[in-house]
């Protein structure tokens, strides 16, 4: 089962930047100069991670939980054996909107998380709470 959260909020303030940018370069009459080329290419830049950072991806699926940024980016799997338990945790974070970087894991947007502690005390914080289904499917598969 794949569990998905998006950050639609980060896509439509792409979507401004990029309509902003090109209606400049096209009232200017820049859009076809040579100069135009690193503003293109600062777009794709953006573009690229803004499909990356606006989507974080889980499934549990053969005895492993996979998690994964954007189209398939950054895939890391876990192994359920490794696993101790689950939990919902709140992680408070002056960065609670959009991607927040944290050494323990996949967290993106919000406050709650799916907290996963490995067997090896290290501890794996997703940013998928307990409304996404992603913990209850844990806990079930981890009992069996």
């Amino acid at each position: 089962m794949t569990f998905t959260r998006t950050v639609p909020a980060l896509a439509w303030a792409f979507a401004a930047i990029l309509s902003v940018a090109l209606l400049g370069l096209i009232l200017t009459g820049e859009a076809g100069s040579p100069q135009a080329l690193p503003v293109y290419g600062i777009l794709g830049v953006m573009g690229g991670l803004t499909a990356t950072l606006s989507r974080l991806s889980a499934r549990v699926q053969a005895g492993a939980l996979s998690v994964w940024l954007g189209p398939g980016l950054f895939r890391q799997s876990y192994p359920l054996t490794d696993m101790a338990g689950v939990n919902v945790t709140q992680v408070a974070s002056p960065f609670a909107v959009g991607l927040r970087f944290l050494p323990d894991g996949w967290p993106l947007g919000g406050t709650d998380f799916t907290e996963v502690h490995l067997r090896d005390g290290r501890r794996l914080l997703i940013g998928l709470d307990e409304a996404s289904g992603l913990p209850d499917t844990l806990r079930r598969d981890l009992r069996h």
